[in-house]
């Protein structure tokens, strides 16, 4: 399909200043986990993570991921998925070259590929859900101001990060790390729960299982990163990974929804 540029000029912008550091996700079976597009040995459909956790939870937590780029440890990539939420003024975080590269990268996918949910899934996406922190970070996370871009029409549901739980248990996949104010909000519906950087997937995944648990008919993970790390590949996957990573422009053209190209 075609996709009209939704404002002019702004694919311009994404390639000057995002097609040198961002890098596509890619979404081809037996390269990358058909869950979260970590790359796979030949004969899988996922990663060994997301295997182990759809064995485990089956339907209680989301299918799909949605990575808007890879984060490459050591790369310019990785550091802004730090930088963009250093502790500084909301003036400041706006001139931040980190923060506006995230949230250029949201907003891409917001007037770009958000509508492409809806063609993979059951039910259109109806609500939104951004994680929370569960280190007990005072004031209001950057990750929500990111958020503000992602389609008006998902109606914004509250997730409360529970008190205390000790760090150990912090990436572990449980309901019970997070609830929700109000259940209803989200009852029989689609609900895309946002997240920054995906590494195992455990906080993305509690939240989705708090929300399954509160009656969400189906729940889909966006999150701006998918972290790699090259140095930690298992020796079968090393070539695949190289492909995957090898520097490209970044472009809107690609879907990260479906791996396709949508222009």
């Amino acid at each position: 399909m075609v996709v009209p540029e939704p404002i002019p000029g702004f694919e311009a912008t994404v390639r000057d200043r995002l097609a040198a550091i961002m890098l596509n996700p890619w979404r081809v079976p037996s390269v990358t986990c058909a869950t979260c597009t970590h790359p796979i040995g030949a004969q899988y459909e996922w990663c060994y993570q997301c295997n182990r956790d759809q064995r485990e939870f089956g339907t209680a937590i989301a299918r799909l991921v949605v990575p808007l780029t890879y984060s490459v440890v050591g790369a310019q990539s990785d550091s802004d998925m730090y930088r963009y939420k250093d502790a500084m003024g909301e003036h400041l975080r706006a001139q931040n070259p980190s923060f506006q590269r995230v949230l250029l990268l949201a907003l891409g996918f917001s007037v770009t590929h958000a509508p492409c949910l809806d063609r993979v899934s059951t039910s259109p996406v109806s609500c939104l859900a951004t994680v929370p922190s569960l280190s007990g970070r005072a004031g209001a996370h950057p990750l929500n101001r990111i958020s503000s871009v992602l389609p008006e029409h998902w109606r914004r549901v509250e997730v409360a990060a529970a008190p205390g739980v000790p760090e150990s248990e912090r990436r572990k996949i449980r309901a019970r790390h997070f609830s929700l104010p109000s259940p209803r909000d989200v009852a029989g519906r689609h609900v895309v729960v946002f997240d920054d950087t995906w590494v195992k997937g455990g906080h993305a995944q509690s939240v989705a299982a708090a929300l399954r648990q509160a009656g969400a008919a189906e729940v889909t993970v966006v999150v701006i990163a998918r972290r790699i790390d090259p140095r930690n590949q298992l020796p079968f996957v090393e070539d695949v990974a190289r492909r995957v990573l090898t520097p490209r422009e970044y472009t809107l053209a690609t879907c990260p929804v479906t791996g396709d190209r949508c222009s």
